[in-house]
């Protein structure tokens, strides 16, 4: 029976999400006329909402993880975990299932990709396109929000650049108990229980926040940081946040894909470091260390941050494409000039047309499907563009 109910559970996932893509086929084809979209959802910086409005995100958020069900291991033979899962941990285990094919290539801006890194991944002159910006992979957490649990506010992002110069005091660390994203994590190293665990904010436990199941029980954690010792002669995490590192991105990359989500994976990176935890793919205590390096960038969405964050790069990617007429449609595994053409970042074969896998959150999409953020089925719009 209860093998039974996950199937059909998974079953309806995939028939409500599949009509998206053959819907995109059909007009592709020219089958039918393209939909279109009634409304555009509006996006909105964190610090631009009402205390209300941050509460029913909030209330939302902790809706998902409310929501409970037996899940499918990330195994082979996909037997069925023990114990229930919540809606909200499935997005973690949705990216840890896909994380080596959606990660380190040109799909990480229309899939989403959580790539910190952690020291044992670390490697100063690695080229890799650590680069991120949730669009499908977002847009699929915030309708599950809607669809599941009645949200019906804007979607917040937060805008880190205004922050750069006192990350610490950003307004999404706010303790409140009903709107509050909460700070750092008690993280004393004297003391054996402490686990860099959020105490403050709407996501303590103590104030009715989630246990998170992925990679094994345990309560929100984060360890606010500029320096994280992680790395020989590192810089303050908050060096590649300002605006005039966005204006760099944004403006001498013109056409230039690549280029452009290169010089978004340090600012990516980098938010995942400083926030440090879960966001930071920072493994629990009570996991044994020889568990850990294998999965250690998969649990990042654990961190509600997670969200306002990939929702910012999101909006930078949607920036950039339409700064120029040939920013819109670029995308590509190669820089518009080469240097070395036997570099590991590149990515010859990367196509608009390559469908991309998101697990049981919906069947596979292609990156072309998600470039226009306010065309079907997208239909959004970020509120600093009105």
């Amino acid at each position: 029976m209860a093998r039974s109910i996950l199937f059909l559970f998974a079953l309806a996932i995939l028939t409500a999400l599949s009509h998206a893509q053959r819907s995109y086929a059909r007009e592709e084809s020219g089958q039918r006329q393209p939909q279109k979209c009634g409304k555009l959802l509006i996006r909105k910086e964190w610090r631009t909402l009402t205390n209300s409005e941050k509460s029913e995100w909030v209330g939302a958020v902790k809706c998902l993880g409310s929501v409970r069900h037996e899940r499918l291991s990330l195994t082979q033979d996909k037997t069925i975990l023990e114990g229930k899962r919540s809606l909200y941990d499935d997005f973690s285990y949705s990216h840890a299932a896909v994380r080596h094919s959606a990660h380190r290539n040109a799909y990480f801006l229309p899939w989403r990709a959580s790539i910190p890194v952690p020291p044992f991944l670390y490697c100063p002159s690695s080229s890799h396109t650590y680069t991120s910006a949730d669009r499908w992979f977002t847009y699929l957490f915030d309708t599950s929000l809607r669809r599941n649990c009645g949200y019906r506010g804007p979607t917040p992002y937060w805008d880190w650049s205004r922050d750069h110069a006192d990350l610490f005091d950003s307004p999404v660390f706010e303790d409140s108990p009903e709107h509050g994203l909460g700070g750092t994590g008690d993280c004393d190293p004297s003391s054996p229980e402490a686990d860099c665990t959020v105490a403050t904010g709407a996501f303590a436990l103590s104030n009715g926040g989630f246990e998170l199941a992925w990679p094994i029980p345990h309560p929100l954690r984060r360890n606010l940081t500029l320096i994280t010792g992680w790395f020989a002669h590192e810089l303050p995490q908050n060096r590649t946040l300002g605006p005039a590192s966005v204006r760099n991105a944004t403006e001498r990359t013109t056409g230039d894909f690549f280029s452009f989500q290169r010089a978004m994976a340090l600012m990516h990176n980098h938010v995942h470091n400083f926030v440090g935890g879960d966001l930071a793919g920072d493994c629990p205590k009570a996991l044994r260390e020889q568990d850990c390096p294998g999965m250690a960038d998969s649990f990042t969405p654990n961190d509600p941050l997670f969200w306002l964050h990939h929702a910012q790069l999101d909006r930078l990617w949607n920036e950039w494409q339409r700064r120029h007429p040939s920013n819109f449609a670029a995308f590509s595994g190669m820089p518009l000039t080469p240097h070395n053409m036997t570099s590991s970042s590149y990515d010859l074969h990367a196509h608009a047309d390559h469908l991309m896998p998101f697990d049981v959150q919906s069947v596979p999409v292609a990156p072309r499907m998600v470039f226009d953020i306010e065309a079907w089925p997208l239909c959004y719009r970020y509120a600093d563009e009105e």
